[in-house]
């Protein structure tokens, strides 16, 4: 004989237990911003003691006809751009792809993206808070930007905000990125798969430290994991911006290793390598951490249309639970990248 199912306990059963309206224990139970903190756990409290358990069948059901009223209602979501010039972002192949994947899943979820060119409106962040507030937009992405941009500490918590790429290196909130670690690995593996032996990797070292140096950690071990010590080129990574002194060290650093490939995210080194006489492909291999912006058809796709598109659908579910202000437990959603070979890696095993 079969086992009866418990009976599932109801959130009316948890109200008349609770003193309050079903009402409020449905608020109570998604952790509502309009029901007190108080008063809030109270009520989870009690429900936790009673066994209660969400119904999946009629999630999903609610879910389903919340979608379809966000769809009708058509929101917006704000897009900060923190260029001098903010055409400049858009001039970047791989951040145009970030906004073009974001357009496409926010027409299929019902949204809109407004830019918001700060530099532009040269208004306080109070006032810029209560023009997107005034506008119902209560969620913001934030691209990388050509500094850090700072979101402001108070008067921010009326928004879900998500940025994308570790363009803040002491975030503390939710990043959707491309998977760095995993892309220096592939690009290692890939370049010696090619050939090539005595492989180097070129940075310029503020950009390393926003990143964290992921993708320079997962170049550097996996490459030293197969090939031998004598082989192991150190990294170059650039201190000064200056154009002169970074192809000075960069020509010294070829000559003192005898490098015969270089896995680059310095958007200078193909103007400084064609300087220097090298032909890219049959003198020197070379492949970019971004095959859109980096010069060279070898190296890295990051798929910034992909992430574009899975930052809007984050951020969509961010808004939709009402989860404002920064995140008690910051989330890092990571994009597989895949590898281009090209004619800058001819060299064959």
């Amino acid at each position: 004989m079969k086992d009866t199912p418990p009976k599932r306990v109801t959130l009316r059963e948890i109200a008349q237990k609770a003193g309050c309206s079903h009402v409020a224990v449905s608020l109570a139970l998604r952790d509502s911003p309009r029901i007190s903190k108080s008063r809030k756990l109270h009520i989870q409290d009690i429900a936790a003691e009673m066994g209660y358990r969400p119904d999946p069948v009629l999630r999903q059901l609610v879910n389903y006809r919340y979608a379809e009223t966000r769809q009708r209602l058509h929101s917006t979501i704000g897009w900060i751009n923190n260029w001098e010039d903010p055409k400049h972002f858009f001039k970047c192949t791989e951040f145009r792809r970030y906004f073009e994947g974001a357009q496409t899943a926010a027409e299929k979820l019902g949204y809109d993206i407004e830019p918001f060119n700060i530099q532009e409106l040269k208004v306080s962040s109070k006032r810029l808070r209560d023009i997107m507030l005034t506008r119902g937009i209560r969620g913001l992405i934030v691209p990388p930007q050509p500094s850090t941009f700072q979101i402001p500490s108070e008067g921010w918590d009326d928004f879900s905000i998500l940025r994308i790429g570790f363009n803040s290196p002491n975030s503390n909130r939710h990043i959707v990125c491309t998977d760095q670690f995993e892309g220096g690995r592939i690009a290692a593996l890939s370049m010696l798969k090619h050939g090539y032996k005595r492989i180097g990797y070129i940075g310029f070292k503020g950009k390393e430290e926003r990143t964290r140096y992921h993708f320079l950690s997962g170049f550097q071990t996996h490459r030293d994991l197969h090939v031998p010590s004598h082989d192991i080129i150190p990294p170059l990574l650039l201190e000064s911006e200056n154009p002169e002194h970074g192809r000075a060290s960069y020509q010294q650093w070829l000559e003192q290793n005898r490098i015969d490939a270089v896995f680059v995210s310095h958007p200078l080194v193909r103007q400084w390598t064609q300087e220097l006489g090298l032909e890219v492909g049959k003198q020197l291999g070379m492949a970019g951490s971004s095959i859109y912006d980096s010069g060279f058809d070898s190296g890295l796709d990051q798929q910034p249309y992909e992430i574009g598109e899975v930052a809007m659908q984050f951020l969509s579910r961010l808004v939709e639970h009402q989860e404002f202000g920064v995140p008690k437990i910051p989330q890092r959603l990571l994009v597989s990248p895949t590898w281009v070979s090209g004619s800058s890696l001819q060299r064959e095993a």
